[in-house]
């Protein structure tokens, strides 16, 4: 089951890292665009979250990984379905944002969630099984 585990972090890892790269190439496709810039930091910043946690991922339960999976879903979930909506409402002025928002859509709004879907997956199994360790150690 470790293997498995590590394999689905592991591709969560690699197809989150291809999809912003293909977000990050559209954004320099098109020509300025205030939600494009916070929506790829943001993306940089879960970037750097995921990568510890696949990266140093051992056997052992981690109430310090569940707490970053945690963290990843619920920032990613933000960036993927609030953070234009506050954006486009509070902007004073027209740039590309909406553009570039129609050009990631099956990024942002499809393929992202099932990835952050996956992860809550991960963390349902990493939970479950650690309880069933326990109380197999006490019986």
């Amino acid at each position: 089951m470790y293997k498995k585990k590590k394999l689905l972090l592991n591709i969560v890892n690699i197809l989150f890292l291809v999809f912003s790269l293909m977000e990050l190439i559209k954004y320099f496709k098109i020509d300025n665009t205030f939600y494009g810039v916070i929506y790829l930091l943001i993306n940089l910043v879960i970037l750097f979250l995921l990568l510890p946690v696949t990266y140093n991922y051992k056997r052992h339960y981690s109430k310090a990984r569940i707490s970053k999976i945690i963290l990843i879903i619920i920032i990613g979930l933000f960036n993927s379905f609030i953070l234009n909506l506050i954006i486009l409402n509070n902007m004073s002025y027209i740039d590309s944002s909406k553009e570039y928002m129609k050009s990631i859509f099956i990024f942002k709004n499809i393929l992202k969630p099932i990835l952050y879907g996956l992860l809550g997956l991960f963390l349902i199994l990493e939970t479950k099984i650690n309880k069933r360790i326990k109380k197999a150690k006490k019986d």
